[in-house]
């Protein structure tokens, strides 16, 4: 499936695709959002604000995949079949950008676009999630960064994958998946990726070929025995 790197246009519809992916999966949709029945707008404004923040971080790379359409005037379009955030963590995260990463003044954006999130969510808040599991990402990732150390500190993260519900099962989420670990390779570093109830198999199919562990471990993990996925799967650093 083709693919390439997201632009600003194309937001709305990967937020979308988001929502429209993650409606009943067990951690995003179910655990953390248990209202969105009620609040569907509020889940999507939630994936828009995600994706915005993402957007304009530089260690992230949104990655799109698409079919291109015929519109009736005879034009071709693209339309968005899937979309992975892919993050850079480590050292290296600048060879994205170049020697300027550090200092572009595009770093301001990100921060700017965080701040109106805050405020905005501050006047609008979510009414589709449970407040007490708002934390949920920042304590598992707290309980889990040791996994990401050593030899594998540094490397590519598959932080979200999402495939429309219309689009699923045409090669849309190997082919993203895949992105990362063609960058890993290259860069000669990791790429992992926690995998969801019932993904194990297709990721490792994709090239995440080694566990160590599991995201759900520890006795303060709020995940623990609420969810069933949870796989931490690399591919690790090619040796000889």
């Amino acid at each position: 499936m083709p693919r390439r790197i997201a632009q600003r246009r194309d937001l709305p519809s990967i937020a979308s695709t988001y929502a429209a992916a993650f409606w009943d999966e067990e951690v995003m949709g179910k655990l953390m959002h248990p209202y969105r029945q009620e609040h569907p707008q509020d889940f999507l404004r939630y994936w828009r604000y995600e994706v915005a923040e993402w957007y304009w971080s530089y260690s992230h790379q949104i990655v799109v995949s698409y079919e291109t359409m015929q519109t009736s005037d005879g034009d071709e379009e693209q339309l968005l079949t899937g979309v992975a955030d892919w993050i850079r963590h480590g050292e290296g995260w600048e060879r994205l950008w170049g020697i300027w990463a550090w200092w572009d003044p595009r770093n301001l954006s990100q921060r700017l676009v965080a701040l109106g999130n805050r405020v905005s969510r501050f006047f609008y808040p979510n009414l589709a999630s449970d407040p007490a599991m708002s934390e949920v990402g920042s304590v598992v990732h707290r309980l889990t960064s040791h996994f990401w150390s050593g030899p594998r500190s540094s490397g590519w993260y598959l932080n979200f994958l999402a495939v429309h519900p219309d689009f699923q099962n045409r090669g849309n989420g190997s082919s993203l998946a895949k992105w990362g670990i063609e960058r890993a390779r290259e860069e000669n570093v990791t790429a992992s990726v926690i995998s969801g109830v019932g993904r194990d198999l297709f990721y490792r199919r994709c090239g995440f070929d080694v566990e160590v562990g599991e995201a759900t471990d520890g006795d303060r993990n709020p995940l623990k025995g609420r969810v069933d996925g949870g796989t931490v799967l690399f591919r690790d650093l090619e040796t000889g």
